[in-house]
């Protein structure tokens, strides 16, 4: 039977921890590396809803792509939402592990994935690792022929199966150099500003990123955070059934936009 340790093996070749911000809590989070495993559930997010559906499903590993213990820990007890949800994990013998800024980057990770489904070509990372050639952090390139913003959208809100999109820029302008950066990465605005891109696509971004946006002359595109990301996790769960036949992997049934439209 599989390990923890045998899953992590292969994630951390799909998604080098090299990879990982400074900042990030990526990795093994939760568990014991010598667990046996015969189902994974990925996940974007491990709420208590996504935890309690770990245990029902008897799932030995989670693999989310937001990390437990983001922040400092100095207490794990049911007194708080996220005590509760780890200790649910850790009665029920489930080991936790989170790729998050690694599975960004990665060369099948989310922001490739998101390059390639909008239908980029000539794709690179917007800031390159110092540490994994041709890698890094967000993706641009360019699409084969100019499109209309409203095209663009189009395609955006279909690929990443949202509900709506938040836009800045004329409908009728002209879509051809696109820079890519899931979740909340406003910060890669500038870069892609620097890279000559005309349309920048984010899953969130504050209200002055987009007066910022607008005074570069750069279409920015907001899917949100969720539809920005789950697509990729689910993506994660036939990879690694691919990777390990012998097992069950399936993302989280449960799991859902916290967001909601109020029309």
């Amino acid at each position: 039977m599989l390990t923890v340790a045998e899953i992590i093996r292969f994630l951390d070749e799909f998604a080098p921890a090299e990879l990982a911000e400074d900042w990030d809590n990526a990795g093994l989070l939760v568990g014991r590396r010598t667990a046996s495993v015969d189902r994974v559930m990925t996940c974007l997010t491990l709420t208590s809803d996504v935890a309690a559906e770990a245990v029902q499903e008897r799932a030995q590993l989670v693999v989310t792509h937001h990390p437990v213990m983001f922040r400092a820990t100095r207490q794990v007890t049911s007194d708080t939402a996220d005590g509760d949800v780890l200790l649910t994990l850790i009665e029920a013998g489930i080991a936790v592990f989170s790729p998050h800024t690694r599975f960004d980057s990665a060369a099948e990770g989310i922001n490739q994935q998101l390059a390639e489904s909008f239908g980029l070509r000539q794709i690179q990372a917007i800031r390159e690792s110092a540490s994994v050639a041709g890698l890094g952090g967000g993706r641009w390139g360019k699409l084969d022929a100019d499109t209309s913003l409203d095209e663009f959208l189009s395609c955006v809100k279909q690929v990443c199966g949202a509900e709506y999109l938040e836009f800045s820029g004329e409908r009728e302008s002209s879509v051809s150099t696109v820079a890519v950066a899931c979740g909340s990465a406003a910060e890669f605005l500038r870069d892609a500003v620097r890279l000559g891109c005309d349309t920048f696509v984010t899953g969130e971004a504050r209200f002055h990123s987009a007066l910022e946006a607008r005074a570069a002359g750069v279409n920015l595109v907001l899917v949100g955070h969720y539809s920005s990301e789950r697509p990729a996790v689910e993506r994660l769960a036939e990879v690694i059934g691919h990777r390990f036949p012998e097992i069950e992997s399936f993302a989280s049934r449960m799991e859902s936009d916290p967001l909601t439209v109020y029309s």
